[in-house]
């Protein structure tokens, strides 16, 4: 079968297929890899777009010649929708935050790259629109597998390397002569680097201690607007629009706490064996005020945002805890959290916060 004979009703069917099996064995079963750039776009999830076509034709990836644009436009015709993210290189600043990782481990690459959390919490740490747009942010924007392999880049690039060479960039040995040459300052850039994503001040800084991976969880700071784009769908229209309610709250929330200069940020929580944080959506540094939002005040989202600000507070130090919301909830929800010693946060007019 060519591309032309590819059917709407064909798509729709490799797109249960890809839910029922999830990506990486839909990819495997077919042969392909993950896409880089081209995505098909079905009720808000991403999909990869050359392998649904190929499954939606009984095509393994050997079989199906179709390139990624001339599949995109056959998607188009079926009036599918399909997402461009445009590879970006690695900037500068971004090096430099690999480098210090790199620098603690004697220039070596690291062992079990994708499972040590220093790549995991800088795979975070560069969900930003600091160096790249949120809207250029595909599934896999700086991964864990893809920073993992840059660093791998960086340290045989770097002048001690005595192993095999990768396809590392200039810029990957510049940045790494630049460390051996002005170690002290170089340190120094990416400290300021690290406190400007964060939003934080240079002294209020971290680094998270690794010393005991397995034995409790590793707490890590994160960017509030750190963002990225999932391949999984958020079921029902209620439930979408309040996540989008959810991160404009969480984003008016920040700007109203800066106005009194207290340092909002989020918190990552990287158990023992998982590669995946759990995500804590903020975290005011100068109350010490560990915080749980959601895009809607009804019961559900209520209880469901306290179970999780009591599980993360088993791990992150904290002196305050309470949950953001866009209203007053009800009395009695209002007391459920006061019987937990969470305090309710909730929007009183647009960018005005009350307590209770």
């Amino acid at each position: 079968m060519a591309l032309g004979d590819l059917t709407r009703a064909d798509v729709l069917k490799a797109v249960a297929e890809f839910d029922e099996l999830g990506r990486d064995e839909f990819l495997r079963r077919y042969g392909f890899g993950k896409a880089k750039s081209y995505f098909l776009e079905v009720e808000g999830k991403l999909y990869d777009s050359k392998a649904i076509a190929g499954a939606a034709l009984g095509m393994a990836a050997g079989d199906f010649s179709g390139g990624d644009q001339t599949v995109a436009r056959r998607m188009a015709a079926l009036d599918f929708t399909v997402k461009y993210f445009p590879v970006r290189p690695w900037t500068r600043e971004e090096t430099i935050l690999a480098c210090v990782v790199l620098a603690a481990n004697s220039w070596r690459q690291l062992p079990d790259a994708e499972r040590d959390p220093r790549v995991i919490e800088l795979s975070e740490l560069l969900q930003t629109a600091e160096f790249h747009p949120l809207e250029e942010h595909g599934p896999d924007f700086r991964n864990i597998n893809s920073v993992a392999r840059k660093m791998a880049d960086i340290a045989a690039n770097h002048l001690d390397h005595r192993g095999k060479q990768t396809w590392g960039s200039r810029l990957d040995a510049s940045v790494a002569r630049e460390f051996v040459d002005n170690p002290t300052e170089m340190m120094a850039e990416a400290r300021a680097l690290r406190a400007k994503l964060l939003g934080l001040r240079p002294e209020q800084v971290k680094t998270p201690d690794v010393a005991s991976r397995n034995a409790f969880p590793v707490v890590f700071d994160m960017p509030v607007e750190a963002h990225r784009t999932r391949t999984f769908p958020v079921s029902g229209t209620s439930k979408r629009n309040a996540s989008r309610v959810e991160a404009e709250l969480v984003k008016r929330f920040r700007e109203w706490r800066r106005k009194d200069e207290h340092s909002v940020i989020a918190k990552g929580i990287l158990l023992p064996g998982e590669t995946r944080p759990l995500r804590v959506d903020l975290y005011d540094v100068d109350r010490a005020e560990l915080i749980e939002a959601k895009g809607s005040a009804e019961r559900e989202y209520v209880r469901l945002a306290l179970g999780q600000v009591l599980d993360y507070a088993r791990y992150v130090e904290h002196e305050h805890l309470a949950v953001l919301l866009p209203e007053l909830p009800k009395a009695d929800l209002v007391d459920l959290l006061s019987r937990h010693g969470v305090r309710c946060i909730y929007e009183v007019a647009e960018g005005k916060f009350g307590r209770n």
